[in-house]
């Protein structure tokens, strides 16, 4: 029951740091995916990296514990967390030119 607590607690924080750091892009991290006559896409990684960080952070705190079991769980939930803001589309922003 803690760890699906614990994969659950992990998920909801790389969910939420992917959102955060898509919608208020504090690194100001962008690039153009594609380009089409009057529309540009970008992808704003800042949400991206804020995830990537918190889950080092997590990983090395579980090896300095010699808690290493728990990596599986922390690498499960940080790709589901990512996989459903890629499919929820976080840090793609169009642009329109008239």
């Amino acid at each position: 029951m803690k760890t699906v607590l614990a994969i659950a607690a992990q998920l909801l924080l790389f969910f939420i740091l992917f959102a955060v750091g898509s919608f208020l892009h504090p690194f100001n991290l962008h690039w153009a995916t594609t380009a089409a006559a009057g529309t540009t896409r970008f992808f704003i990684a800042d949400g991206l990296l804020l995830a990537i960080g918190a889950f080092l952070a997590i990983l090395l705190v579980q090896f300095l514990r010699k808690r290493t079991c728990d990596s599986p769980w922390t690498i499960l939930s940080f790709v589901l967390a990512i996989g459903i803001g890629y499919a929820l589309k976080f840090g793609f922003v169009t642009r329109e030119f008239f």
